[in-house]
C-alpha cells in the first residue's frame, strides 16, 4: 500500500513538472522576439540621412529660426484636438512598442569648424498631431527665444528624428510658456503621417507612471515610477505648477512624455533637484527631485476639444 501512494505521488509531482515546463515553453513560444538595437551610430546615421539627397536644403538655419521665433508671443494658443485619452491598460512592454513611434529625438548639426561637422543628440519631444504639432521644454528652444542669448556659429541646425533615422525640419515655433517650461513647435513630416500620443489628465501623489526617452548616449530608455508630490511655486499661476516624481531620467530626457498606465501623456519631463547632506565639502548627495510639467499646463495652451 505504502508503494503505491509513493508511485501516486512520484507521478502527480512529475505530471505538474511537465505541465509546468511546457507553460514556460509554451509562454516563451508565444512571447515577443527580444530585439537588440544598436545606437552607437545613431549620430553618424543621422548625419548620413542630412546629406542624403540635399536633405538639409528643407531646414531652415539656427538664426533663421531665431528670428521666426522671436515674432511668437507668449501663450499663444494652438490650435490642435489632440488624441482622444485611451482606457486599457497596457503591459510596460506593449506600452513601449505603442509609444516609441510618438517619442522623437531633438538634435543640433554642427558645421565643421574647429572640429569636424557632425550630429549631436539634444533633447526629447512628442508629437501630438499626425501632421507634425510636436511639444518639448522651453528650455529646450530657449536660444531662439530669449532676445539675450546668444546662437553658438558652429551650430547650423535643429532638427528631430526618427528611431529609425527619418529627419524632419523644425519649421516654426508655435508657442510658448517659460513659467510652464513649454515649448510647441512645428516640423515638416516630408509627406509622413505621424502618431500623436494621446493625452491623458494629472496624477495624484502614489501613481505608477512610465518614461520613455533620450538620457544622454542612452537613446529610448524606459524607466518608471511613482508620482512623489504634486507641488506649485506659484499659487496664483497655473502654470507654476509641477508633478515630482521618482522617475529616473538624465539630460536629454527633456521633453520626454510621462505616462499613466495606458500609455496616454500625463506629464513632461522638466528639471531635475538635488537635495544634498551639506552645502559645504563633502557635499554628500541624499536624493534627486524630478521635476515634471503636468499635461493641464500643455492644455491650457491648446485649443480644441480631444478627438
Amino acid at each position: 500500500m505504502k508503494i503505491m501512494n509513493y508511485w501516486r505521488k512520484f507521478l502527480c509531482i512529475a505530471l505538474c513538472w511537465v505541465i509546468s515546463d511546457s507553460v514556460v515553453c509554451q509562454g516563451q513560444k508565444n512571447g515577443k522576439e527580444v530585439v537588440y538595437r544598436d545606437y552607437t551610430h545613431m549620430e553618424a546615421d543621422l548625419l548620413d540621412s542630412l546629406k542624403r539627397d540635399e536633405v538639409k536644403t528643407l531646414f531652415r538655419g539656427m538664426y533663421m529660426l531665431r528670428q521666426q521665433a522671436q515674432q511668437v508671443k507668449e501663450s499663444t494658443p494652438v490650435r490642435l484636438k489632440p488624441r482622444r485619452v485611451e482606457k486599457k491598460k497596457l503591459s510596460p512592454q506593449d506600452l513601449i512598442e505603442k509609444r516609441r513611434s510618438s517619442v522623437l529625438t531633438v538634435n543640433k548639426y554642427h558645421r565643421a569648424m574647429m572640429r569636424p561637422e557632425g550630429v549631436t543628440g539634444w533633447a526629447t519631444a512628442v508629437v501630438l498631431s499626425n501632421d507634425g504639432i510636436c511639444v518639448s521644454n522651453y528650455h529646450v528652444f530657449w536660444e531662439f527665444l530669449d532676445s539675450t542669448a546668444k546662437l553658438n556659429p558652429q551650430d547650423g541646425i535643429m532638427f528631430v528624428a526618427t528611431e529609425e533615422g527619418r529627419v524632419y525640419p523644425i519649421t516654426e515655433i508655435l508657442s510658448f510658456n517659460k513659467a510652464a517650461d513649454v515649448t510647441f513647435f512645428k516640423i515638416d513630416t516630408r509627406g509622413d503621417m505621424l502618431t500623436p500620443i494621446p493625452l491623458g489628465n494629472d496624477l495624484p501623489a502614489g501613481t505608477g507612471v512610465h518614461l520613455l526617452s533620450h538620457p544622454e548616449g542612452y537613446p529610448y530608455a524606459y524607466t518608471n515610477g511613482v508620482v512623489m508630490r504634486t507641488t506649485t511655486s506659484d499659487a496664483k499661476d497655473p502654470f507654476a505648477r509641477r508633478m515630482e516624481l521618482t522617475v529616473d531620467y538624465a539630460k536629454g530626457a527633456s521633453g520626454g512624455p510621462i505616462m499613466d498606465d495606458c500609455g496616454n501623456m500625463v506629464a513632461m519631463v522638466s528639471s531635475i533637484r538635488a537635495i544634498f547632506y551639506s552645502n559645504q565639502p563633502p557635499y554628500s548627495q541624499q536624493m534627486n527631485v524630478k521635476l515634471t510639467i503636468p499635461v493641464s499646463s500643455l492644455r491650457m495652451l491648446m485649443q480644441g476639444k480631444d478627438e
